[in-house]
């Protein structure tokens, strides 16, 4: 099982460049920049790091149909590709942040999600690419005169069981978001399934999963930092509570989110009216927090991973990402199998 980086929304591409030459020279296998709203444009973000760079992947996550038509996402994956000489990569979903900021309604989400993913792709691969689906359509489309490097790896966004079978169906692999080893077996067996329900190969297809990190030398400084983004883990829903939390306690935080909201938006680890003991059985089952002394018991779970089947785990930095790549090259990479 290899291992990507998640880089924080704010950075600028200069900052990039230099965190993704970083995490180059450890070996990790992708760079992401995440495609936030509020942000700098993700795919122009990390041109700079795709003209330095040489071997690391680099990836836009996530890119949703519903801000922007499947052929352009595929235009624009395809000329950050160009830059990489090959190594770019991009996730299409129906979620991420656009969507509200721009209020669309989802419509028939699986179904668009899966035609966005079937054109990107095409799109992407085929001389001439012409579709006519039920939500977008496309028509005499080419970047082949331009475009000869190894097209891109298109992934599907995806955590829930009807959107894990579309991604195994016609996707070249998916990001999960925020699934940990109580969240796995319900959810591998879809993928496996249907895989080979289409005759698709199991050693082919990529199994990534979106992961928090918030080690550092201070304890209580993690605990903080891991508090403060919680309301971004799988955004707090059923399935991502009860794993680590009683029936009762998730009911209360399902009627009242506004506290990690707040947090969230305010920049600090403090869930007002939450008992501590939640929020921090919260940290410890949907992220990777502590202290350096629990690195070695994060590498056991990374290894469940692996185990598991995922070919590889996207580690989401946030406060000094530098101080966490180093780490991370140092003490992690050489650990997982």
């Amino acid at each position: 099982m290899e291992l990507d980086i998640i880089l924080e929304a704010d950075l600028t591409p200069a900052e990039i460049t230099e965190l993704g030459l970083l995490a180059e020279s450890y070996g990790f296998r992708a760079i992401w920049a995440q495609n936030y709203a509020r942000a700098r444009d993700a795919f122009m973000s990390v041109v700079p790091l795709a003209q330095a760079s040489s071997r690391i992947g680099i990836g836009v996550v996530i890119v949703s149909p519903y801000e922007m038509h499947p052929l352009k996402i595929a235009n624009a994956t395809l000329t950050l590709n160009e830059y990489c000489d090959g190594r770019g990569l991009v996730v299409v979903g129906a979620g991420g942040e656009w969507p509200g900021v721009i209020k669309v309604g989802y419509g028939k989400r699986v179904a668009g999600a899966r035609e966005a993913i079937e054109i990107v792709k095409g799109a992407c691969r085929e001389p001439v690419f012409n579709y006519d689906g039920d939500v977008y359509h496309a028509q005499g489309f080419s970047a082949t005169h331009w475009h000869t490097c190894t097209p891109p790896l298109v992934y599907d966004g995806a955590s829930g069981p009807n959107m894990l079978a579309m991604a195994a169906s016609v996707a070249d692999g998916v990001m999960m978001s925020d699934v940990h080893p109580g969240m796995i077996d319900e959810r591998m067996p879809i993928l496996w399934q249907t895989l080979a329900d289409h005759g698709r190969s199991r050693e082919e297809f990529r199994v990534s999963n979106f992961v928090a990190w918030h080690i550092k030398e201070d304890r209580e400084e993690s605990f903080a930092e891991a508090r403060r983004e919680l309301i971004i883990r799988g955004w707090l829903e059923r399935d991502w509570l009860l794993p680590y939390v009683s029936e009762e306690e998730a009911d209360a935080i399902l009627a009242n989110k506004w506290p990690f909201l707040k947090a969230f938006r305010e920049r600090h680890g403090n869930i007002e009216g939450v008992p501590k003991n939640v929020t921090n059985q919260l940290v410890e089952g949907l992220s990777l927090s502590g202290d350096h002394s629990d690195i070695d018991r994060h590498i056991e779970r990374l290894n469940k991973f692996s185990e598991s089947g995922f070919t590889e785990i996207a580690l989401r930095l946030h406060d000094n990402p530098a101080d966490a790549i180093r780490v991370i090259g140092d003490k992690v990479l050489p650990a997982i199998s």
